[in-house]
């Protein structure tokens, strides 16, 4: 059983992440979360608890399939394919039971409400997207509002949010969820915990309590979806998650590793460059060779990937073999220069792995390389002491296969 806690650190590294699609830092799940949990103090929604309806809004944007999606939705208030990340997000969550009464919710949190109304759904979860939708574009308003007027805070925003919401934008939300936001943001404390510092304490503070299994299958589509945001961070690294994950799990079966460790080490492939969801896209996506500040960024990314994994129980070991994916044997890799005997052997698989799939692949600063290459470089840095001599013999045994796993378009069909 996963337990209370866990559930709320889960859905809030999901939270968490998905905001890290787009707008750094932006918190926008929190944010629409919290104004929708606020709002359900002043109406009734069917079968829906408050956190039910906090995590619904935590999770509305599961869909966002890349950085641009993400910022138009933030941006513009009535964006033409809106609609595709709600599916999107309706097929992420069916592998994840606890979590599929939110799914109604998600699918229609862009339907305006004429259309929701005489949807085929029930009515809570035509309120309970109706509320979130309300709340989506109250934080987009708000957006909005700070940008043009930098200075200000978000309670200086209340005015114009308000009146957009009851004039502008009044038929495209349940009028009872309009109501609701009107009585809950007419509290100047509404606003002030919005401010970043305080939304995140305000959030962690709340009590989410839903008590779920996390077997291995869940910890995977949990996995997956995170992979998805990290590889829709950047274009040039499109599918790389994937890739080393199953390349990771191959190698690992070759070395006979039990099968539990095995498909464990995928979902460490599918998450070991989770950290970079923290370096700016600017940096990720740079044409050209990193400059010092630029590398030290970049050499972040173990350590984030670390921190950001194992607040979950489920994910503590995994989050340490993702942290270490850029170690090498002789001590001069990153970010804790680990040496020897103090890399585990998943490690040290999920380091070839992710060189191999990463020479294979186009980058922006080059083209993919060939297998024979990628072997050529893989045998240097095994002479020079960095990597493990025995996997890369695994490696070169069954090369071909692993060519095909790290580069043909089938090997992304999920397991």
């Amino acid at each position: 059983m996963l337990s209370d806690q866990c559930f709320k650190d889960l859905t809030l590294m999901i939270s968490d992440v998905i905001d890290q699609v787009g707008l750094d830092d932006s918190q926008h799940g929190k944010r629409v979360g919290y104004m929708a949990w606020k709002c359900s103090g002043h109406l009734d929604i069917p079968n829906f608890s408050p956190t039910d309806i906090l995590v619904t809004g935590l999770l509305h944007d599961i869909g966002v399939s890349s950085s641009r999606d993400h910022e138009l939705l933030v941006t513009q208030m009535d964006w033409d394919k809106a609609q595709a990340h709600c599916e999107e997000g309706t097929k992420l969550l069916r592998d994840l039971p606890f979590y599929s009464k939110y799914i109604p919710a998600i699918r229609h949190h862009h339907t305006k409400w004429p259309a929701l109304s005489e949807s085929d759904i029930d009515e809570g979860s035509k309120l309970l997207a109706s509320l979130v939708f309300l709340a989506d574009r109250a934080d987009a308003l708000l957006f909005q509002y700070l940008d043009n007027n930098p200075d200000d805070e978000p309670i200086h925003a209340m005015a114009f949010i308000q009146a957009q919401l009851t004039d502008q934008l009044s038929d495209y939300f349940a009028p009872v969820c309009v109501d609701a936001f009107i009585r809950a943001s007419s509290i100047d404390a509404f606003w002030f915990n919005l401010e970043s510092a305080h939304l995140d304490r305000y959030i962690h503070n709340l009590d989410i309590s839903v008590p779920v299994s996390l077997d291995i299958q869940a910890t995977e589509a949990v996995a997956l979806i995170l992979a998805a945001a990290v590889d829709a961070k950047s274009p040039f690294t499109a599918d790389h998650s994937i890739r080393v994950g199953k390349l990771a799990c191959y190698i690992a079966q070759q070395a006979g590793l039990p099968d539990l460790r095995c498909q464990q080490l995928r979902i460490a492939g599918y998450l070991h460059d989770i950290g970079k969801l923290h370096i700016p896209d600017k940096i990720l996506d740079k044409q050209g060779p990193l400059n010092a500040k630029e590398t030290i960024a970049m050499h972040r990314h173990g350590f984030e990937a670390k921190d950001i994994l194992e607040r979950v129980e489920a994910f503590r070991e995994i989050a340490l073999w993702s942290c270490q994916h850029h170690e090498f044997l002789d001590g001069s890799g990153y970010p804790y220069h680990l040496t020897g005997e103090q890399i585990p052997l998943e490690s040290r698989i999920l380091t070839i792995a992710d060189i191999f799939q990463a020479l294979a692949q186009k980058r922006p600063y080059r083209d993919s390389m060939p297998l024979s290459q990628v072997i050529g470089i893989l045998t240097d840095l095994t002479t020079e002491g960095k990597i493990d001599a025995n996997v890369l013999e695994i490696v070169y045994a069954h090369q071909k296969q692993c060519w095909t796993l790290a580069t043909a378009a089938d090997s992304l069909n999920r397991p």
